[in-house]
């Protein structure tokens, strides 16, 4: 397998960077602005779009929705069909949809502007579920990135401090897949209960940053963020080549 020298291997880690610190910061700004702006706390982070910090919901959407369709990862293996670059894409291409087609706001509190899916879709609901599906299958994405595809290694058996960031990519892996499952079970098969626990305290908000720290500390981890950090993690960089843990040799 193609290894990543220099430039290449920069860049690719200031992508997983920036990816992570969005996906950390998100639900946190979200919360600040609220508090600052003196807004009602919404019941979601889509929500967001219907309020004051709806360009920051957006622009972080965005954002990430870009960084992971210009993301290429590690080379396919032969055979290997579920790559780096595929789930990325899907990924990113489900964020950026769930960007455009903005959920339903039920409280009296939204600022609804007129969007063009507003126009396209004229069915509430289906737009709801449009949006969701999209959010579901863009965390599920992230989930089989940190799980599966971050813990592997080009030339197994895989070093001892890779075998621990592994067990912290499957946590995180988990945690997201825990959170998706949370949410939509209560949204499809408990829906009142589930209005409850919003109105009461803001579950589907939690449960997604939740979900998105997960996501966020998992690419900060695989970007090499916190090399010196957790150096208990991470091999020691090569004096010849300057690399990190996560190169191609460790994956």
């Amino acid at each position: 397998m193609s290894r990543h020298h220099g430039p290449d291997l920069a860049t690719m880690l200031r992508l997983r960077r920036s990816i992570g610190a969005i996906g950390l910061g998100l639900p946190i700004v979200l919360m600040l602005g609220a508090m600052i702006a003196q807004m009602p706390m919404k019941n979601s982070i889509s929500e967001f779009y219907y309020s004051p910090l709806r360009e920051i919901f957006i622009g972080a959407a965005a954002g990430v929705g870009l960084f992971l369709l210009a993301y290429q990862g590690y080379p396919a293996a032969n055979g290997e069909w579920l790559t780096d670059r595929r789930v990325s894409n899907l990924a990113g291409a489900s964020v950026l949809f769930m960007a455009a087609v903005p959920t339903n706001c039920l409280q009296a509190t939204c600022y609804p502007p007129q969007t063009l899916m507003d126009q396209l879709i004229a069915d509430d609901r289906l737009q709801a579920t449009l949006h969701l599906g999209a959010a579901g299958l863009f965390l599920a994405s992230l989930g089989v990135m940190s799980h599966t595809l971050f813990t592997r290694c080009t030339a197994p058996p895989c070093s001892m401090q890779k075998e621990r960031r592994n067990l912290c990519y499957r946590l995180f892996g988990w945690v997201i897949y825990a959170m998706v499952a949370l949410v939509g079970g209560v949204k499809l098969v408990f829906p009142e209960l589930g209005h409850v626990w919003d109105n009461g305290w803001h579950f589907t908000f939690w449960a997604e940053s939740v979900a998105l720290w997960a996501f966020g500390l998992s690419w900060l981890m695989k970007g090499e963020a916190l090399h010196d950090t957790l150096p208990y993690f991470y091999e020691p960089a090569p004096v010849e080549t300057g690399a990190g843990a996560d190169n191609a040799a460790t994956r």
